[in-house]
C-alpha cells in the first residue's frame, strides 16, 4: 500500500479489498486504525475520492485512491536553543529518534525545551509532517522514541502499542539486592504520599516486565547489576518502580532510592531504551531500531566492575 504525505494531507493507494466492503470498514482495516477514527474523518469531511466525499457505507470492490485532509505544513516552534535531533529511523510516515538525558518529550507547561520541539523543527526542514510522539520516556531516561508524522500513522501505531505489537527493550544498571531473572508482575498505582511517584499497589493497574540479568559485580560494598528489560505493559515509571520494589533501583534514580554516581549527569538515570521493534502499518515490513548507549555508561560500568561487552549484538 502506497502512502504519500504532503503539506495538505495524506494520499493513500488502497488495494482491492478481500471482498466487497463498506468503505469505512475497508479504510479502518487497511490502514490499521480504529473505526471510530475513520468515522471522525468522515464526519469532518476529510475523506475524498476523486474530489468527492464518499458515503461511509458505500461498497468498495476495487483499488481506490483516497485523500485524507490534514494540515501537515511546517508548524511554529520555539526558535531558541533547538539542538539537532539524532535520527535513528526515518520514512515518510514514521520517525525514531534518540532522546538524550534531561530532556522532556513534551511540554509540562513550564516552557522547558522538549524533544517534540526538536523533532518538529526537523520535520519543518523536511517541509512536511507533525511531531506526534507515540510513547514517552522519563526525563532522565535515554534512547528510542517513536514518532508519527501524520494522524493516520499515529492512530495505527497507538493501536499497535496498545495491542502489544511494539516491542520495547531497555538496558539498566541497578544497585541493591540480587535481581532474580524472569517476569515481574506487580500492579502499579500512584504513591499518595509523594507527588509524581508511583509504587507497587494491589489496587494499581496490571504491570508486567521481563527481566534478564546480563552481568553482576560487587564493588564498594554494593551489588551492581546490568539488566535487560522488556515492557509487556506500559505503565508510567514501570521499570523504575519494579526494580525499586525488588530492592535494586536504577542507578541515579533518586526518586526511587537509586544510588548516585558521578559518571551520570545530574538528573540522568542509568536506564536506556535500547531497541524498538514493530511491524510497519503500510509496508508490513518488520522494523528494528537500536539506540547506542550513552557515553556515560562506559565510565559507570567500568567503575562498578560491570562489562558492557555482553551487549554486543543486543
Amino acid at each position: 500500500m502506497d502512502v504519500r504525505v504532503t503539506p495538505g494531507g495524506v494520499a493513500v493507494s488502497l488495494p482491492k479489498p478481500p471482498r466487497p466492503m463498506p468503505c469505512l470498514e475497508w479504510l479502518a482495516e487497511a490502514l490499521h486504525v480504529p473505526p471510530a477514527h475513520v468515522r471522525h474523518l468522515f464526519r469532518r469531511g476529510a475523506v475524498r475520492v476523486r474530489g468527492r466525499a464518499p458515503d461511509p457505507g458505500e461498497i468498495w470492490n476495487r483499488p481506490t485512491q483516497v485523500w485524507i485532509d490534514e494540515d501537515l505544513r511546517p508548524a511554529d516552534v520555539a526558535s531558541t536553543s533547538l539542538a539537532p535531533v539524532r535520527v535513528l529511523y526515518d520514512d515518510p510516515s514514521l520517525l525514531v529518534v534518540d532522546k538524550p538525558e534531561n530532556l522532556l518529550v513534551h511540554s509540562d507547561g513550564r516552557d522547558a525545551p522538549t524533544l517534540d520541539a526538536r523533532v518538529q523543527h526537523f520535520l519543518n526542514e523536511e517541509g512536511v509532517g507533525r511531531a506526534y510522539h507515540v510513547h514517552r520516556l522519563d526525563l532522565g531516561t535515554t534512547g528510542c522514541v517513536l514518532y508519527a508524522k501524520h494522524g493516520l500513522a499515529l492512530r495505527a501505531m497507538d493501536a499497535a502499542l496498545a495491542a502489544g505489537q511494539v516491542r520495547r527493550t531497555y538496558f539498566a544498571i541497578a544497585c541493591g539486592r540480587r535481581i532474580r531473572p524472569g517476569e515481574i508482575s506487580a500492579p502499579i498505582g500512584r504513591d499518595r504520599h509523594v507527588a509524581g511517584r508511583f509504587r507497587v499497589s494491589r489496587t494499581g493497574k496490571a504491570a508486567r516486565t521481563l527481566v534478564d540479568v546480563l552481568d553482576e559485580a560487587d564493588r564498594g560494598g554494593r551489588r551492581w547489576t546490568l539488566v535487560r528489560l522488556r515492557l509487556e505493559t506500559g505503565r508510567r515509571h514501570q521499570i523504575r518502580v519494579h526494580l525499586s520494589a525488588m530492592g535494586a533501583p536504577v542507578v541515579g534514580d533518586v526518586l526511587y532510592g537509586g544510588a548516585s554516581h558521578p559518571a551520570l549527569a545530574p538528573g540522568q538515570i542509568a536506564l536506556h531504551a535500547a531497541r524498538l521493534q514493530f511491524r510497519h502499518p503500510y509496508s508490513a515490513e518488520d522494523v528494528e531500531v537500536r539506540a547506542p548507549l550513552p557515553l556515560a555508561w562506559e565510565e559507570l560500568a567500568a567503575d562498578v566492575g560491570l562489562s558492557l561487552g555482553c551487549l554486543q549484538g543486543e
